[in-house]
């Protein structure tokens, strides 16, 4: 991960139960950068990080979610609006962030916020919106930098191999192969 971040004053890295990991930073740029740059993954899983208050106990911070870039494409003429955006983050997870940036001309691809998910949680596959006139249309998105998730229950924390819906016989595995 030092690599990848490359901070300009290093860090050090702790291993301090298999699986959980402190990352000291000496500078805070560097540790904000990262914070705010992610969703990072190692070997293609999810990386879940947090800081930790000075003096605060390492084993009670909490480590269940993790904010991403989800991009919103096809939405119709007025409903590229922050408020739209807001009410879509909170239906995906929690609302973090509208990307001004990408809303710099009249024509717009796509919406791009910035969410926060609980990775205990499935993430949403279906998101159905309704115009003014009571028709409706289904919203298409991407969520960006994602890393391996399990595609039978919709968590972060495994891939389908390991899911212990698909192991329970819970799903029908017969569309696997």
């Amino acid at each position: 991960m030092a690599d990848i971040w490359k901070p300009k004053l290093g860090i050090n890295i702790k291993v301090l139960t298999p699986g959980l990991f402190l990352f000291q930073f000496y500078h805070k740029d560097d540790m904000k950068w990262m914070m705010n740059n992610g969703p990072w993954s190692f070997d293609n899983a999810i990386l879940v990080t947090n800081t930790i208050p000075a003096r605060g106990d390492l084993t009670k911070v909490p480590l269940n979610e993790v904010e991403f870039w989800i991009q919103i494409y096809d939405l119709p003429s007025g409903y590229m609006a922050e408020s739209v955006g807001k009410q879509l983050g909170n239906f995906f997870g929690s609302f973090v962030s509208y990307d001004l940036s990408n809303n710099t001309s009249n024509w717009h691809e796509y919406m791009r916020i910035k969410i926060k998910v609980d990775v205990h949680v499935p993430l949403k596959i279906n998101k159905k919106l309704y115009k003014k006139d009571k028709s409706d249309f289904m919203v298409n998105y991407k969520y960006e930098k994602l890393a391996d998730f399990c595609f039978v229950c919709g968590l972060l924390t495994h891939t389908e191999h390991f899911c212990k819906k698909k192991i329970s016989g819970e799903v029908d595995d017969s569309s696997w192969e």
